[in-house]
């Protein structure tokens, strides 16, 4: 064998040595590890084969063996509170109309932009997505995306006592304020505090005012749910849609994980 060809191996075995170990640990991780028993979230219902946020999408995620049914409340002019994630509402003539800035019955006359069905879509109410999850026995996991106010909170768990169940919501959002008002209204409604930030100062906060956690999945430690569960507080994570992904968040021990897709393998 020739001084090249050595100098060769010498190179290759160690680095496919390092590959193959690697490959070793993962697959330890991957089928061996315990997991948490996490119960699975719709992001704006079946938002994978439908257009988020309607009629359809929570139609769908309610017919699925999901735990619950995540959604985007916002407020129009004139009082309603609809399902949209963006200020913005976006619809399938190409134009576009702010939530805060018309009426409901202006927001919901034209169908919304849709690239996964060939029927047209519109946006969907608080109350009517409310129906949806009271019909498939579904939690409602209500996204606050807007710094609502005392009153506009009361007003949207007056809506949940008409519809369904105080006890079947969960609500979540990235303002903080809203949460402790939440709590202020109902100490007994499931709060969880939406993170994307690495040692967010707020995850001291939520630790002693008692709200859980709903963090991205790139920021979730095994460690930062150690430290919820030792204050009794639960997990959440988002957006995580790949089968691998969804075992390596269920081993650092979530207690819920928000998914476009539903796969429970």
């Amino acid at each position: 064998m020739s001084s090249k060809a050595k100098l060769i191996l010498k190179i290759v075995i160690p680095v496919v040595c390092v590959i193959l170990a690697a490959a070793i640990v993962l697959a330890c991780l991957y089928f061996f590890l315990p997991k948490s028993e996490a119960q699975y979230v719709a992001h704006m219902g079946c938002s994978k084969d439908y257009v988020g946020n309607t009629e359809a999408a929570f139609r769908a995620a309610a017919e699925k063996d999901y735990y619950g049914i995540e959604t985007d409340i916002r407020k129009t002019k004139d009082g309603v509170y609809v399902c949209n994630h963006d200020e913005t509402v976006k619809y399938a003539d190409g134009t576009q109309m702010g939530v805060s800035k018309h009426a409901y019955a202006e927001l919901s006359a034209k169908p919304l932009k849709n690239g996964k069905t060939d029927s047209p879509v519109y946006l969907c109410t608080f109350q009517r997505y409310l129906e949806i999850c009271k019909a498939g026995g579904k939690v409602a996991v209500i996204e606050l995306k807007e710094d609502f106010d005392i009153v506009e909170l009361g007003e949207m768990l007056a809506i949940v006592d008409i519809v369904y169940d105080r006890e079947k919501i969960s609500v979540i959002s990235f303002y903080y304020d809203p949460l402790l008002r939440v709590k202020e209204l109902d100490a007994t409604v499931s709060l969880q505090y939406l993170s994307e930030t690495k040692d967010d100062p707020y995850f001291d906060k939520c630790i002693r005012d008692g709200i859980s956690l709903d963090v991205r999945q790139s920021v979730l430690t095994a460690d930062l749910v150690k430290r919820f569960h030792a204050a009794g507080l639960t997990v959440n994570t988002w957006t995580v849609n790949k089968c691998f992904d969804r075992n390596i968040v269920r081993i650092k021990g979530v207690d819920y994980v928000t998914t476009d897709l539903f796969d429970k393998n």
